[in-house]
């Protein structure tokens, strides 16, 4: 089995994924429900807000909030933050966030990121060794095999993408991913943390409807927005 697919599978099963994708979607909503760009906010403002909410919608959905149960997975995910940069982990696999810009996921440049990032882009990868080019970064140390949640939204219209990948060096200007899957309604199928499928809508009913349209990708050039 590829490590892909072990990944898939390990964080599938145990609801990971499902709530990574309803912490997104909550984190959509909560800032774009907050900031508006005719009172002033900017493409920055976005995604400085966003990668702040996303960690604290992340850890009620882990229950690692004090405050929320966290459900099934209540005790199984703990906080494997990396030299500052917040991060989850479950088994094996740990997990950071990356935020970029909107249809250019495969536009990342990690060579260009933070130094955490571009540590975890650099970590060994069975399937696919690159060469270690001596740039002055520590690599990653020992232990879970990092991966990285690359997070990107709109506000007009509203779309969203998500995805989960193991991040690839890419100096060489090559691809940034050794491998990466789009997290989706589709790609997820049912909840394994729910009995039943779940019926109730995102939204409360005291909040107004916020359409969210799923995009895998799209095409574009990429400018990241976190580091």
């Amino acid at each position: 089995m590829t490590e892909a697919q072990d990944a898939w599978d390990t964080l599938l099963e145990a609801g990971f994924l499902h709530a990574v994708r309803d912490a997104h979607e909550a984190t959509t909503r909560i800032v774009l429900g907050s900031l508006s760009r005719s009172a002033g906010f900017k493409e920055r403002s976005f995604g400085y807000t966003s990668f702040d909410v996303l960690e604290s919608q992340l850890d009620k959905a882990f229950g690692l909030d004090g405050d929320s149960g966290g459900g099934p997975l209540a005790g199984r995910v703990v906080r494997d933050n990396l030299n500052g940069s917040p991060g989850w982990r479950l088994g094996n696999y740990r997990i950071l966030l990356k935020r970029h810009e909107f249809g250019a996921v495969d536009a990342i440049r990690w060579d260009k990121s933070s130094p955490t990032k571009q540590a975890v882009s650099r970590q060994e990868f069975a399937e696919d060794p690159q060469l270690a080019l001596d740039l002055g970064v520590a690599p990653a140390p020992a232990g879970p095999v990092t991966l990285v949640v690359a997070h990107s939204a709109t506000d007009a219209p509203i779309e969203t993408e998500l995805f989960i990948g193991r991040p690839r060096y890419n100096a060489d200007a090559g691809p940034p991913w050794h491998w990466r899957r789009p997290i989706t309604a589709e790609t997820l199928g049912p909840d394994p943390r729910q009995v039943t499928e779940r019926t109730m809508p995102l939204w409360s009913d005291d909040d107004d409807v916020v359409p969210l349209r799923l995009r895998a990708r799209a095409d574009g050039t990429a400018a990241e927005a976190a580091r």
